[in-house]
């Protein structure tokens, strides 16, 4: 009986895998797409270039000047034997310091309340004090770029500081202005390892870029250290309240004690003697309370200084500063938006206009 001889079984492929004939076929499939559609592949990013080349040289933006300055933020130390004094009126010295920790404090530097108060203050521009807003208008470029098709706000300038007698179109410029100032304001921490903090900014105008942050960090520093303190502040206030309180009865006392002396001298009388006495005592404990009043805010005024927050600037601002053109970033999208464009219509092309083609493999 004669065998039959079966051929050996090749390894078979898997259905969700390609084999190496598939891969070869395929590869060679897009080669002859973009062989086919070397033009357009070529074309349109040369012409996405030409454009975005076109933008960057008729939009021209002026240079920018980047003002940089790195401080360091050191807590205050709290002041000993003062917590029973605070308690007993109901509050504390500790200032709430985790309000200011962290991402926390970057949100305050650049949070309204504190561009505004740096805003509003008077700055010397080549020896003439100027409200540093209008100074802001004339030299940050926001007339030409914001302000362009609004001929009423040209020549706009604060008359005053104090934000409580602005009016309301005077307020809407100023919340503007701050807005700009946040755009151009950066800060974060020098580097992950270190406590380091550098504040920044990107401006038009040298002089303004470089008052913007030496200013900034002194304001920070104010309303940093009137938060921080908040509650020392109180408390010593309360203290020079009961003082000056003290001080009245004091004096409303001695001068009836003065009088009453005076008068005993002149009527030997027995009930003379003992409401001079009595007047006498209720002088001294006043001045007891006084002197201990007055040795109280004395120690909360130097646990103010000891608790406010210590700024240390680090490194200051360069001179002259370091100047930064716009580079030519349209040029660059352009060209690689029409290579995008041009290798999807060259997909679109070859799966839509050639016939579907399959590789059939020999499979056992």
């Amino acid at each position: 009986m004669a065998e039959t001889l079966t051929p050996p079984h090749r390894q078979q492929i898997p259905d969700d895998e390609l084999s190496p004939k598939e891969v070869v076929a395929k590869v060679i499939v897009v080669k002859d797409a973009i062989l086919r559609n070397w033009q357009m592949i070529l074309l349109l990013p040369i012409i996405g270039f030409g454009i975005g080349y076109a933008m960057d040289t008729y939009i021209k933006k002026a240079p920018k000047y980047e003002a940089n300055v790195v401080f360091n933020l050191g807590g205050g130390s709290q002041a000993s034997g003062l917590g029973d004094m605070a308690g007993l009126l109901g509050l504390g010295t500790a200032p709430d310091a985790n309000i200011f920790t962290g991402e926390n404090f970057f949100y305050f530097v650049k949070s309204r309340p504190v561009l505004e108060r740096n805003l509003m203050k008077e700055v010397d521009i080549h020896g003439k004090k100027e409200i540093f807003a209008n100074f802001f208008i004339d030299s940050s470029g926001i007339k030409t770029s914001d302000w362009e098709e609004r001929p009423d706000l040209q020549n706009f300038h604060f008359q005053t500081n104090d934000l409580k007698k602005l009016d309301r179109n005077s307020r809407i410029v100023l919340n503007e202005i701050v807005k700009k100032a946040a755009d151009a304001t950066e800060i974060a921490s020098l580097d992950r390892k270190s406590s380091f903090i550098a504040l920044s900014t990107q401006m038009e105008n040298e002089a303004l870029a470089g008052l913007w942050v030496t200013t900034l960090l002194k304001t920070v520093e104010e309303m940093y250290t009137e938060n921080q303190t908040q509650k020392t502040r109180k408390t010593l206030r309360l203290l020079q309240h009961r003082a000056d309180s003290l001080a009245r009865v004091l004096g409303i006392a001695e001068h009836k004690l003065a009088k009453q002396m005076d008068y005993s001298t002149q009527i030997m009388l027995p009930e003379a003697k003992v409401s001079t006495n009595s007047m006498e005592r209720k002088s001294t404990f006043l001045q007891q309370l006084y002197y201990e009043a007055m040795a109280n805010a004395e120690k909360m005024q130097m646990s103010l200084v000891r608790e406010a927050p210590l700024f240390t600037e680090i490194e200051g601002i360069k001179v002259p500063l370091d100047m930064k053109a716009e580079d030519k970033r349209n040029a660059k999208i352009g060209a690689l938006s029409g290579l995008l464009i041009a290798l999807i219509f060259t997909y679109l092309r070859t799966v839509f206009s050639t016939p579907a083609t399959t590789v059939k493999v020999e499979r056992a």
